[in-house]
């Protein structure tokens, strides 16, 4: 295992073998995209899901965020791998990458999900999020469980905005991202952008300071 300081405060570990990453086009993930790119010289495995319910904007994205990882850090020793579902669930956002790791085609797969804001931060959004058991902000989890790396699991999406800041990534990779969770509000359809009212959408703008 080879490991980075990508701030004064926060390491990215890139470990032995072909790594797969899960890459669903929002911010968090795009960014992990970037360190492996750049710091590995194995094969690198891409999961996507298509969501199907939300007009596959999801996976758009996604490829948007791929190839312009690809052209900052040069390095195109990848596969990209989409799973076409009707709708996402925790079960058909895992399994493909779970058969890869059964398969032992990777030895380490990379999620990007972060901690949540701090409470009186979320407790002023216009929606609840579902997430607290798995982003509680004020529980501690580690990095690494088993075949699976979670970089960002203990910092928010403020602390991400440093991190794209420090490495000069917001106004290369950070706009290609997309955040958004809209579908069937009370709300105008944002197309392929944000609507700008979903929890996911608040969670961006208060960590990034726009959209």
């Amino acid at each position: 295992m080879k490991t980075y300081s990508i701030t004064d405060t926060v390491t990215f570990n890139i470990y032995p073998g072909n790594l797969g990453v899960c890459v669903s086009g929002g911010a968090d993930s795009a960014l992990m995209l970037y360190f492996v790119l750049k710091y590995s010289t194995e094969p690198v495995y891409v999961f996507s899901v298509a969501n199907q319910e939300k007009k596959l904007r999801n996976t758009h994205a996604a490829i948007d965020v791929i190839s312009r990882c690809t052209e900052l850090t040069g390095n195109y020793n990848l596969i990209h791998h989409i799973v076409y579902v009707d709708a996402q669930t925790k079960q058909n956002l895992f399994l493909l990458p779970m058969d890869f790791l059964a398969a032992n085609t990777v030895s380490t797969v990379y999620t990007g999900v972060t901690k949540n804001p701090p409470r009186h931060v979320t407790d002023t959004f216009i929606l609840e999020t579902l997430e607290n058991h798995e982003r509680d902000p004020d529980v501690v989890r580690p990095v690494k469980q088993d075949d699976w790396y979670m970089p960002w699991t203990n910092l928010d999406k403020r602390d991400l905005c440093d991190i794209y800041n420090k490495h000069n990534l917001l106004d290369t990779l950070f706009p290609v991202t997309r955040s958004c969770e809209w579908i069937n509000q009370d709300w105008a359809d944002p197309g392929n952008g944000h609507c700008g009212k979903c929890w996911w959408c608040e969670e961006r703008y208060w960590g990034f300071g726009n959209l």
